[in-house]
């Protein structure tokens, strides 16, 4: 197995340590069933000390990316079978956020099942605190008309409080998961066009929907936001 570990330096080496074994496993240049290196070895080859590889092992087993098996070392698990919420958090900050047109379409997928269901559910469940919360970030994005990372923070963080008005900790959980990559594609889809406008009374119409308690308007209209995102996305993903 030819693979290459490359010095670390930096004052957090056990962060880093892990980071670089999980872009070298989602790249596939560690592959399932492969061994790592005895620890004395990736400390060596590493420039870090054994006890850095260690923590950093153990960590990475937590995860669910590799297994430490007696007699035999640490072996590569197939996170793609294996998979744990870790391990998606982890992938979606893999190559800052960046990612390929499959795991976008697994994405949108993804946001759909969970987001049209918050939707619902924050119209039924939502309290004061929730639409104080909804009403504020339209305000506050309407001093920044045209502006693409106020408009970044403000589409996130409404949806993410969406999943939180939704009334399901998990949701909002999963969803937090996705920042990185969904800040990047964001940002993307409001550096190509000029969309703010459209995406402000979309999201104010989302916002009534939720206030109204109107389940199936709220829905509805999350369905419409996702999708047309997901179009113009695709097209430069593509």
């Amino acid at each position: 197995m030819n693979t290459n570990y490359n010095r670390l330096k930096s004052e957090s080496l056990k962060e880093l340590f892990v980071k670089e074994i999980e872009a070298k496993i989602i790249s596939g240049e560690l592959k399932p069933g492969d061994r790592l290196p005895p620890e004395r070895e990736m400390a060596s080859l590493m420039g870090i000390s054994r006890s850095v590889v260690n923590s950093g092992i153990l960590e990475l087993e937590s995860k669910g990316f590799v297994a430490i098996i007696p007699r035999k070392g640490t072996l590569i698990v197939d996170y793609k079978k294996e998979g744990t919420p870790l391990i998606l958090s982890s992938i979606m900050n893999y190559n800052e956020g960046k990612i390929s047109l499959k795991l976008f379409e697994g994405l949108m997928d993804t946001r759909l099942l969970i987001e049209l269901e918050c939707a619902r559910l924050a119209a039924i469940n939502r309290s004061d605190e929730d639409l104080e919360a909804l009403e504020k970030l339209i305000l506050n994005v309407k001093e920044y008309l045209n502006d693409v990372e106020s408009f970044v923070e403000f589409n996130y963080r409404f949806h993410h409080q969406v999943t939180i008005a939704s009334g399901n900790i998990v949701y909002g959980m999963i969803f937090k998961s996705f920042e990185p990559v969904c800040k990047n594609l964001i940002r993307m889809y409001f550096q190509e066009g000029n969309y703010f406008q459209q995406s402000l009374i979309s999201h104010e119409k989302l916002y009534q929907a939720i206030y109204d308690q109107d389940k199936d308007r709220a829905a509805k209209i999350m369905e419409e936001i996702l999708l047309e995102g997901r179009e113009e996305l695709t097209k430069l993903l593509s």
